[in-house]
């Protein structure tokens, strides 16, 4: 397979060390300048619906429509469907739509690429919506467009990904923290520039611009709506420079006049996360945005800093002066500190394990290598060594997320929030969500619309690995089993709702969504049981392998899965990305031949599989199927009389379930007024029948694992209750949660089937 080289920083055009040293030191000593203005243009609500007579009214068209208009009339004159999803948002959420920015960028003949970067705001510190958060929310619609005039009237196409003919090689950052004001930022891009019209970069766009050179000299742009626009010129090679600074976010107010105010003087830590959009970047799934980083950043010597990279420090005039340095290509960055910190380092191996954590964190730094150790052990003999081949990895905790366990991973960091209480959960899960957050150091390089598949699919397979090496296979099959009633769709205990079926497709969904999670893992899942664990892990190695080297997205595992395997394994992967619907597969004996059909409104799938035959003996009798259209014929004369056929026994595929059993779940709450059932089985909560002081919920469920919980007169128990009833034996009275487990007794009618 044919991959694109990435540059490495021999390659880049030179820099000139000292002119750059002169401007980072001036920018950065430099008094803050002020905010720059940049002003919208005029919006035309007199032109056609569909279109307009020029590219810049068209681009003020689709701005006004924006801004004022309801869904219907936006959508008639922008097609693509992310885009308007960031409209439906906005409305859904009452945001503050404001038109924004439109520049013409080129036209030629019949055709224009037009910038449209309008502002969509809410209300979150002093009424003030982050710009991290603008940028993220915009990042769908904000962008470059082609236009097209047709019949003398101009009409938008679809969108341009920033990284057309565009590339990030290197940037060489310096920044300034000043913690409770803001921080200043010198970034140094070396670029390629292939399209006409310039070159564009997501950046937050509270952004205060101080300077924009290209190539040595002052350069036109435009930074609105999240996007920043360099009026480039095509070539191999070029250098952008920007300085520019970021303020801090005020700390939230409090919500009464009885609470205290927050002690005077700097935060005790805080952060510039990835996701807060700092640096320059075409989106968080472009192969073109992988870059080579270096950065310096300086901060008051009472703080320890990361830079989720592998980091060097040293203390000068109390300063602590960080540089970090990315061993092979990344694409954003996140700046952690904290007053707290305390420093602990490991080796294991050939790794070096850090912790970053303060007094009080529930989980000693030995506790937590030891957990990495056994990761690492389990997976680099099958996977090989991570795509984080600089052999470090530290644990953070973040206090300025709130209310978060181990939820994230940046670069080369796995990040807490202030109240993380548990590794792994077992009761209600099971889930291991620092195995999983260590996992992601494999795929993290990822891209395409598919990247999250890759990346979040492949975490939570690891999860389900490593629950079965630590706990056992049983942990391993419940977790998957809760993943697919994840995807099935009900409502777990924190609200979550699934019923991704028929709705969402993962190529449809580019962004971070939870099919990702659930049918991303079962792809990997089922891939193993079809190829055999040692194709699937030499597949699996190649793909890693092949990190930080131009594209790596779904494209690129199929092929190195198809090498491995020796045959184009693309309709055993494909229909799982591209289809809305999984398989819905039964089986059927009629006279000596076994009939099995797929029946979901699709084309068919290609699947591998184990039917059961039932016999009258009350025996059965296994037959291997490799069902590749609607419906395949196998001769089972010679197995003698078949009473019912059972299709993937043992669950190995992501199929519509036939066989299950009625359940009856049960609550004793004599005072109750109202009791409701939720759980991963339903998407909104049933009610309950009452006969004296018992509470009953009767419904058919298919085969599978299940949580439960009680809402009583509208309240739902707490964490602490849920995982405490849910060890209470099967069909306590006086449980308010649990987990149920439902066998193939019977075959359920194909309207209950799921």
């Amino acid at each position: 397979m044919d991959r694109l080289g990435s540059v490495t920083r021999q390659e880049t055009a030179p820099v000139s060390r000292f002119a750059a040293r002169v401007a980072i030191v001036a920018f950065l000593l430099a008094p803050r300048p002020a905010s720059a203005q940049t002003s919208a243009l005029a919006d035309d609500p007199g032109r056609a619906a569909l279109g307009a007579p020029t590219p810049d009214s068209l681009a003020r068209l689709v701005l006004a429509r924006f801004e004022t208009g309801t869904e219907a009339a936006f959508d008639s004159v922008f097609t693509d469907p992310l885009g308007r999803r960031v409209l439906q948002a906005a409305v859904q959420r009452k945001l503050s739509r404001e038109g924004g920015a439109a520049r013409v960028l080129s036209v030629t003949g019949d055709r224009a690429v037009l910038l449209v970067a309008p502002l969509a705001r809410t209300g979150s510190r002093h009424g003030i919506s982050s710009g991290g958060d603008i940028t993220n929310r915009l990042r769908r619609l904000s962008g470059f467009y082609d236009a097209r005039r047709i019949d003398g009237v101009w009409r938008l196409g679809p969108q341009i990904p920033l990284d057309s003919g565009n590339a990030i090689h290197a940037q060489h950052i310096h920044v300034a923290l000043d913690p409770g004001h803001e921080s200043r930022i010198v970034d140094t891009l070396d670029l390629t520039v292939g399209a006409r019209h310039g070159f564009g970069a997501r950046l937050n766009s509270d952004v205060q611009l101080a300077t924009v050179h290209l190539d040595g000299h002052d350069v036109g742009h435009q930074l609105a709506g999240g996007i920043l626009w360099v009026d480039a010129p095509p070539r191999p090679r070029s250098q952008l420079v920007l300085a520019y600074t970021i303020a801090d976010e005020a700390p939230e107010r409090p919500d009464t006049a009885q609470v205290p105010a927050a002690p005077a003087g700097p935060p005790v830590f805080g952060a510039l996360e990835n996701t807060d959009a700092w640096l320059p970047f075409f989106g968080y799934d472009s192969p073109n945005g992988f870059a080579l980083l270096s950065v310096t950043a300086t901060i008051p010597a009472a703080y320890k800093l990361t830079t989720s990279m592998p980091q060097t420090e040293r203390v000068e005039n109390g300063m602590r002066i960080v540089h970090g340095e990315s061993m092979h290509p990344r694409f954003i960055l996140s700046l952690i500190y904290d007053k707290d910190w305390r420093s602990t380092t490991t080796r294991i191996g050939d790794l070096r394990f850090e912790t970053l954590v303060a007094p009080g964190f529930p989980f000693s730094h030995d506790s937590l290598a030891t957990l990495v150790a056994r990761e690492y052990a389990l997976l680099t003999p099958r996977f090989g060594e991570p795509q984080a081949p600089s052999r470090y990895l530290v644990v953070v905790e973040n206090r300025a997320l709130k209310g978060s366990g181990f939820t994230v991973r940046m670069n080369n960091a796995v990040v807490s929030g202030d109240a993380v209480t548990r590794i792994e959960e077992l009761t209600l899960g099971p889930s291991d969500a620092f195995a999983h957050e260590v996992a992601h150091g494999w795929t993290m390089e990822a891209s395409s619309f598919a990247a999250n598949f890759l990346q979040e699919g492949w975490a939570s397979y690891v999860e389900a690995l490593v629950l079965g090496h630590l706990y056992g296979p049983q942990y391993e099959h419940a977790m998957w089993e809760r993943i697919r009633t994840g995807y099935a769709g009900g409502q777990d205990r924190a609200g979550f709702l699934g019923g991704f079926e028929g709705r969402q497709s993962i190529l449809g969904d580019p962004d971070n969504g939870r099919i990702h999670y659930t049918k991303g893992s079962w792809i990997l899942h089922q891939l193993e049981y079809a190829l055999r664990p040692e194709v699937f892990d030499r597949g699996m190695r190649a793909y890693v392998q092949h990190a930080g080297h131009g594209a790596n997205g779904y494209r690129e595992f199929i092929d190195d899965m198809s090498r491995a395997a020796g045959h184009d394994v693309s309709p055993l992967v494909m229909p799982w990305l591209t289809e809305k619907y999984i398989p819905d597969v039964d089986g059927r004996v009629v006279g000596r031949s076994l009939i099995v059909t797929q029946r979901q409104p699709t084309p068919p799938f290609d699947l591998p599989l184990d039917v059961e035959l039932l016999t009258s003996s009350g025996g059965s009798v296994r037959r291997a199927v490799h069902l590749t259209h609607a419906a395949d014929t196998v001769d089972v004369g010679s197995v003698g009389a078949i009473t019912d056929v059972r299709v993937d026994p043992d669950h190995h595929f992501l199929l519509k379930r036939h066989w299950g059993d009625t359940v009856r779940i049960q609550l004793r709450a004599p005072d109750a007024k109202t009791v409701e059932l939720s759980g991963a089985f339903a998407s909104k909560p049933i009610a309950a029948t009452r006969a004296g002081d018992i509470w009953t919920v009767e419904i058919p469920l298919t085969e599978g694992r299940y949580t439960w919980y009680w809402q009583v007169d509208g309240k739902q128990p707490s964490n602490d209750t849920m995982m405490a009833d849910a060890k209470r034996p099967a069909g306590d009275l006086d449980a308010r949660a649990g987990v149920l487990v439902v066998r193939p007794v019977r075959r359920l009618p194909d309207a209950a089937a799921r």
